[in-house]
C-alpha cells in the first residue's frame, strides 16, 4: 500500500472484528498484495487466544500477544 490513510482505513475496520485480512482488503477495496504485514502490525494484530484485532495488546505468561478481555480471565 502506498499511504498511511490506507493503513488507517484498515485499522479501523478490522478493530474489534474477526474479519480475515484478505477479506476486508476486498471490501474496502485495497490490493491484498501491496499490504505489508510489518507495517500493519505495527497499527494492530490478533489476540493469540480468540483472534480479535486489536491495537493493544499485551503479553500473557507464554509472551503470547492477547486481548485485554482474555487477560481479564486468566487473571493477568
Amino acid at each position: 500500500m502506498n499511504s498511511n490513510e490506507d493503513y488507517k482505513r484498515l485499522t479501523n475496520y478490522l478493530y474489534k472484528t474477526r474479519k480475515y485480512l484478505h477479506e476486508a482488503c476486498n471490501e474496502l477495496n485495497i490490493d491484498f498484495s501491496r499490504v505489508d504485514p510489518t507495517v500493519l502490525e505495527n497499527q494492530i494484530s490478533t489476540c493469540t487466544h480468540c483472534g480479535i484485532w486489536s491495537t493493544k495488546l499485551i503479553p500473557d505468561l507464554d509472551l503470547n500477544p492477547i486481548c485485554s478481555t482474555r487477560a481479564k480471565l486468566i487473571g493477568l
